[in-house]
């Protein structure tokens, strides 16, 4: 077990800060509009073509 941390063990730590970081990004922005800047984002969006119909007519 030793000599499998000593040479992948630099692989193994990248391997899990990268799932890491993609679990927190998944967490915050949400899959479907349900995380915060997802949220947010999506109001932004609907607000703004909301404006843009308005302008038009």
């Amino acid at each position: 077990m030793k000599e499998i941390f000593q040479e992948y063990g630099g692989i193994l730590i990248t391997v899990v800060a990268i799932l890491s970081i993609i679990l927190v990004v998944t967490a915050v922005i949400g899959s479907d509009a349900t995380g915060i800047v997802g949220k947010t984002f999506s109001d932004l969006i609907t607000n703004f073509s909301n404006h843009a119909n308005m302008s038009v007519k």
